[in-house]
C-alpha cells in the first residue's frame, strides 16, 4: 500500500531497528523489563478473559437480555421458591412477560441395564425450552398435553450427552423408550450439543414435563424464569407482577398469601457471587500493571538521562523533538509488545487459578479461555502499556535545553540526584503496593475467620451418600421405612463404622426446606412470624455428625410411626420463639396441613450452619423419619478410618438391598467444608501473589532511585567526608531522603486503600473493610521494606572514600 513506503514509515522502521539493537546490547535491562511486563500483562489478560466470559459475553440463549429470574418474596425469605398456583396466577393476570416457565431439579435411576445408574433429571413446565429459545435438534419440544394430569408417564427430552452415552447416538432414538425409576418414557427430542442450564451444578440428562397443580397452595418448590415482552423494562415487569401477587392472594381462605415478587436479570443473578471477586481481582492486577509501568518507566528514565547528551547532539544535527520522542517510544512499545507476548505464555497457567473462583455451572456454559477478544485485549494492553511507561521519560528528556547539555561532559550530562519524576514514580509504586497488601491481609483474615467458624458439627471422618427412591417402587411410607431400615442396619454392621444416621437436607449441600408453624400458647398479636426450617432425621443422625444435644433426648424407638408426635428444635429456635426459656414439653404444629397434629418438643440441639459458613444458623425443627418418611435422604456414616475406604462397601450394601437403586454424591463430608473456603482461599492466594510482586517491584524501585541518587552525589558526599563529616551524618542524609519518599508513598497509599477496600467489602467475613489495625500494620511493614531498600545504598554512601570520590569526574 502507498502509505507503507512513505518517509514516516521509513523513519518508524529505522527507529524500531535501532530500538531492537539497543535492547539486544543491554540484556540485563531488557530481561528485567520484559519479565516485569509479562507478569503484569499476563495477569490482566487472564482476568479480562474471565470477566469477558462471565460478565460481558451474553448468555448463549435467544435474546438473553430479556431473561429474568423470579422468586416469591416472603417476609423472612426474599428469594423463596414459587408454588404452582402462584405461577399460574402470574401467567394469567400478568401483562409484562411473554413466557414464564418453572423448573425443579430431581434425581432418578435408570433401570434395565446391568447395574443401577443415576440419572440427573429435572421437571419443567412445557414452555421451558421455548422460554429459553432452545429447540431440539432431533424430535420435538414438549407440548401442553405432555404434562396433563391422569396421562401415563410419557415424553422426555434428553441431552445430547445422554443420547450419545445411554442411547448409543442412535438415529432412531426419538420415539424409542428409556426406563427411569421403574417407568417407561418415550424420547420426544434430543437437545443441541453443548446445551447446559446454568442454574444446576451438574448437567441434566433427562427433562420431564411438569404439571402445575392449581390446588397445590403453599407448596413452594419451583424455580421460575421468564422472558419479558418486547419493550418492557425489569422495573415495569416487577411492578406488574407485584400487582398480580396482591390480586391472586386470598386472605382468610384456602389459597396463596399476599406474597411479593423479587426479580433480577438472569445473567446478573447467575454471576452475582463471581462479580465482586472478579472486579476486585481485576483492580488488583490493574495496580500491578501500573506498578510495573512505573518501574519500567524509571528504568527508561535512567537510561534516557544517561543518554541525554546523545539526544542533544542529534538535536544539534537537525533531529526534531517529535523524531526524538518517536525513537524513545519505539523502544518502549517494543518492550511492551515483547512483554505481552511472553505474558501470553503465562496465561494458560493463570486460567486454572481463576477457574477455581468461578461456579462450575457457568464454566460449563461459558468457559474461560484465551478467546479472540482476550487476544485483542492483550495486544491493546501491550501497546498501551508501552506508550504509558515510555511517554513520560521521552517527553521529559526531549524537552531539555540543548546548549547546556552540549557544554557538559561525560556522565555529568543530565545528572540530577533528586529527580522529581523518578521520585514520583516510586511513590506511586509504594502507594499501589500498599493497597494490594491491605487487600491481601483482609482476605487472609477472612480465610482464617472462615476456617475458625464452628459449623455446629464435626465433618471429619464422615462419609456422605444420597439416595432418591422412585415413587413407583417405594410410593408408600411403609415401603420407604422398610428400605431405609434395612439399609441402615447393614451399614451399622460394617467394620470401622461408629454411627450411622440420615437426614433429608444435609448441611452445606445447597438444599433446604422451610415453612410456617403454630406454637401452642404463643400470643397471636406478637408481630412475630413463626417460620422454621424443616429437617427429617433418623436416630443416629446427630451422633454421626456430632451435633451436640443441649437438652432432652435424641430420636429413638419412642418416635416410631405409632409413637407420640415429636420434634427436636435447635437453640436458634429457642432463642427466637421461646425467648431462651424452657423448650421441653412445648408443642408445635407444622403449617402445611390443618390436620397436622401438635408435636411435643423432646430435645434441643446445637445450632448448625446449614446454608453457608458465613450465615448464622436459622431456627430449625427436626422431625423423626419414622413419623414423616420422605423419598430422598442423605446417609451419613462416622468411621474410625478414612471415609473414602468405605465407598465400595456402601455401594455393595445398597446393591444387596435393591440392585436398582443408585447412590450418588458419595464422598467424604469434609469436602463440603473445603468447598466453603475454596473461593476465599483462591482469592487470598491470587491477591498474595499480586501483592508480593508489587512489594518486590516497589522495593526495587526505591533501591534504584536511592542508588542512582547516591551515584550522582558521590563527589558531593566525598567532599563532605573530606571536610570532616561523620559517616553516620552521610548515612542519615541519604536515609532522610528515603524516609520522605516512603512517607509520601505510604500516605497516598493509605488514602487510596481507604477508598478501594469497598470493592472487597462483599468478600470479607469477620473483619471490617477499614480495619485500622490492618491499615497501620501494613503501612509499617511496607515502610520497613522501603527503608531497608534505602539503607543499602545509604550504607554504601557512608563508606565512600574521599580520595576516590574527589578524583572522580
Amino acid at each position: 500500500m502507498a502509505f507503507a513506503s512513505g518517509p514516516a514509515m521509513d523513519s518508524l522502521r529505522q527507529d524500531f531497528r535501532y530500538a531492537l539493537r539497543t535492547l539486544r546490547h543491554t540484556p540485563g535491562f531488557t530481561l528485567a523489563a520484559v519479565v516485569t511486563l509479562a507478569l503484569a500483562i499476563g495477569a490482566n489478560t487472564v482476568l479480562f478473559s474471565a470477566i469477558h466470559a462471565m460478565l460481558l459475553k451474553p448468555l448463549p440463549f435467544q435474546a438473553p437480555e430479556a431473561l429474568v429470574r423470579l422468586w416469591c418474596q416472603q417476609l423472612d425469605f426474599p428469594q423463596a421458591s414459587v408454588s404452582p398456583p402462584e405461577l399460574l396466577g402470574w401467567r394469567e393476570h400478568g401483562q409484562s412477560f411473554a413466557q414464564l416457565a418453572g423448573f425443579a431439579r430431581r434425581d432418578m435411576s435408570r433401570t434395565g441395564a446391568d447395574s443401577a445408574e443415576r440419572v440427573r433429571a429435572a421437571r419443567v413446565t412445557p414452555n421451558f425450552f421455548q422460554t429459553l429459545g432452545v429447540t431440539p435438534t432431533q424430535g420435538r419440544d414438549f407440548r401442553d398435553e405432555d404434562a396433563q394430569p391422569g396421562n401415563p408417564p410419557g415424553s422426555v427430552v434428553v441431552s445430547h450427552a445422554f443420547w450419545k452415552k445411554a442411547l448409543g447416538g442412535a438415529s432412531d432414538a426419538v420415539g424409542g423408550t428409556v426406563r427411569l425409576d421403574g417407568r417407561t418414557y418415550t424420547v420426544a427430542g434430543v437437545l443441541p450439543e453443548g446445551f447446559t442450564f446454568p442454574e444446576f451444578s451438574e448437567d441434566v440428562d433427562v427433562w420431564l414435563p411438569n404439571w402445575l397443580d392449581p390446588e397445590s397452595h403453599g407448596n413452594h418448590y419451583m424455580s421460575v424464569i421468564g422472558r419479558m415482552a418486547p419493550g418492557v423494562t425489569l422495573e415495569a415487569a416487577t411492578a406488574d407482577l407485584a400487582r398480580v401477587a396482591q390480586l391472586i392472594a386470598r386472605p382468610g381462605a384456602p389459597g396463596e398469601k399476599a406474597h411479593g415478587v423479587t426479580t433480577d436479570l438472569w445473567q446478573r443473578y447467575l454471576t452475582s457471587t463471581s462479580r465482586p471477586v472478579l472486579w476486585a481481582l481485576w483492580a488488583a492486577v490493574g495496580f500491578v500493571l501500573l506498578i510495573a509501568c512505573a518501574n519500567v518507566a524509571n528504568l527508561l528514565l535512567v537510561r534516557a538521562l544517561a543518554r541525554q547528551r546523545d539526544g542533544a547532539i542529534r538535536a544539534a544535527l537537525g533531529a526534531s523533538r517529535g523524531r526524538r520522542i518517536q525513537q524513545a517510544l519505539a523502544e518502549s512499545v517494543l518492550l511492551g509488545l515483547v512483554g505481552g507476548l511472553v505474558g501470553l505464555l503465562l496465561v494458560m497457567w493463570g486460567m486454572e487459578l481463576v477457574r477455581a473462583l468461578l461456579p462450575a455451572s457457568m464454566l460449563r456454559m461459558t468457559p474461560v479461555e484465551l478467546s479472540v477478544p482476550a487476544l485483542l485485549f492483550s495486544v491493546a494492553l501491550s501497546l498501551g502499556a508501552g506508550l504509558l511507561f515510555g511517554l513520560a521519560p521521552a517527553l521529559h528528556t526531549s524537552g531539555a535545553d540543548v546548549l547546556p547539555l552540549l557544554k557538559q561532559s561525560g556522565s555529568a550530562a543530565g545528572a540530577r540526584a533528586n529527580h522529581p519524576l523518578r521520585n514520583g514514580l516510586v511513590a506511586v509504586q509504594l502507594a499501589l503496593a500498599l493497597v494490594l497488601l491491605v487487600g491481601t491481609v483482609l482476605m487472609v483474615r477472612t480465610l482464617r475467620n472462615l476456617q475458625a467458624v464452628d459449623p455446629g458439627f464435626d465433618a471429619e471422618r464422615v462419609l456422605h451418600a444420597r439416595l432418591a427412591l422412585p415413587d413407583l417402587k417405594y410410593g408408600g411410607p411403609d415401603q420407604q421405612r422398610g428400605f431405609f431400615a434395612d439399609y441402615l442396619e447393614r451399614l451399622r454392621a460394617l467394620p470401622d463404622v461408629e454411627s450411622v444416621g440420615m437426614v433429608n437436607d444435609a448441611p452445606l449441600g445447597g438444599t433446604n426446606s422451610n415453612g410456617d408453624f403454630t406454637l401452642e400458647g404463643a400470643p397471636r398479636d406478637s408481630g412475630l412470624r413463626y417460620v422454621t426450617e424443616y429437617r427429617v432425621a433418623s436416630p443416629g443422625y446427630f451422633r454421626a455428625l456430632r451435633v451436640a444435644l443441649r437438652e432432652g433426648r435424641d430420636f429413638d424407638g419412642r418416635d416410631s410411626e405409632k409413637g407420640a408426635p415429636s420434634v427436636i428444635v435447635n437453640e436458634a429456635f429457642v432463642r427466637k420463639f421461646l425467648g431462651g426459656g424452657e423448650a421441653l414439653g412445648r408443642r408445635v404444629r407444622l403449617g402445611w396441613s390443618d390436620n397436622e397434629p401438635f408435636r411435643d418438643i423432646v430435645g434441643v440441639v446445637a445450632d448448625v450452619r446449614h446454608n453457608r459458613l458465613t450465615e448464622p444458623a436459622q431456627p430449625e425443627t427436626y422431625l423423626p423419619y419414622e413419623q414423616y418418611p420422605v423419598h430422598t435422604m442423605s446417609i451419613l456414616l462416622r468411621t474410625s478410618r478414612e471415609p473414602s475406604a468405605l465407598v465400595a462397601a456402601v455401594r455393595q450394601e445398597l446393591k444387596a438391598v435393591d440392585a436398582e437403586q443408585p447412590a450418588y454424591d458419595v464422598a467424604p463430608f469434609v469436602d463440603r467444608m473445603d468447598r466453603q473456603v475454596s473461593r476465599p482461599l483462591a482469592t487470598a492466594r491470587l491477591l498474595a501473589a499480586f501483592a508480593a510482586l508489587a512489594v518486590v517491584l516497589a522495593g526495587v524501585g526505591v533501591y534504584g532511585v536511592m542508588a542512582y541518587a547516591v551515584g550522582q552525589r558521590t563527589r558531593e558526599l566525598g567532599i563532605r567526608l573530606a571536610l570532616g563529616a561523620h559517616p553516620r551524618q552521610v548515612l542519615g542524609l541519604v536515609m532522610r531522603q528515603g524516609l520522605m519518599l516512603t512517607l509520601l508513598g505510604v500516605g497516598v497509599g493509605l488514602l487510596a486503600a481507604f477508598g478501594c477496600m469497598r470493592l472487597l467489602a462483599a468478600l470479607l467475613y469477620g473483619v471490617k473493610a477499614h480495619e485500622p489495625g490492618v491499615f497501620l500494620g501494613v503501612a509499617a511493614a511496607l515502610g520497613l521494606v522501603s527503608l531497608l531498600a534505602t539503607w543499602i545504598p545509604a550504607l554504601r554512601a557512608s563508606r565512600v572514600s574521599p580520595s576516590v570520590s574527589l578524583r572522580a569526574e
